[in-house]
């Protein structure tokens, strides 16, 4: 099968739209265990994949001499981000259009790259955990997997939880292990540079 038609979610933009409205109550938390993992202020962060936005949007309030850009997988997320989002401080954010497994951003490098909903594009023919590596900038960090967050009061959790969870299996949701997570950080030479945080969730913490 194809990368891009084992992907569920990319036929399914609506759907994915929902999903982020739903996480509105998130972003702000989950930001701030994102920014916890800085040792300085990021200059330059990039938000990757179609559930970008919320989290990103919140870091640029933590981090005010910071830009953002966007690199979003689906067209239809890039013509309908302002819609969805505020976009404020649109002087410092810049929204990509990219294909996951052809993307190449060699000429900018970036302090800090988050992704929220990563485990829905770690297909065996996906190469992206170098590729998210290799964007970091010297002394950057990456933080990448799923989760609500440690700082996601448990009422929104209860009051979004199953909602969220059934809109997810809709849209073809991976559930990784900790066990698989591990082999796939060997698997591309990454493990003694990343850390498994469970923490909110489950992420991956990787340092350059």
């Amino acid at each position: 099968m194809a990368e891009e038609e084992s992907l569920i979610y990319k036929n399914n933009p609506e759907l994915v739209r929902d999903i982020n409205r739903l996480w509105m109550p998130v972003y702000a938390g989950l930001a701030r265990q994102v920014a916890e993992i800085c040792r300085c202020a990021p200059q330059r962060i990039l938000e990757l994949g179609c559930f970008s936005g919320g989290t990103g949007l919140a870091l640029l309030k933590i981090f005010p001499n910071a830009e953002l850009t966007v690199a979003l997988d689906m067209p239809e997320l890039v013509s309908t981000f302002r819609e969805d989002w505020d976009c404020r401080d649109e002087n410092r954010l810049v929204i990509k259009k990219i294909v996951l497994n052809r993307w190449f951003l060699s000429e900018q490098k970036f302090d800090l790259v988050f992704c929220r909903g990563a485990f829905f594009f770690l297909a065996p023919d996906v190469k992206i955990v170098p590729k998210i590596y290799d964007l970091l900038e010297k002394d950057g960090a990456a933080f990448w997997g799923g989760g609500y967050g440690r700082y996601t009061p448990d009422a929104v959790i209860e009051k979004i939880g199953d909602e969220s969870r059934i809109k997810n299996n809709a849209l073809g949701r991976r559930i990784y292990s900790v066990a698989q997570l591990e082999t796939l950080l060997k698997l591309s030479d990454l493990a003694d540079r990343s850390e498994i945080i469970e923490a909110g969730g489950l992420w991956v913490l990787m340092r350059k």
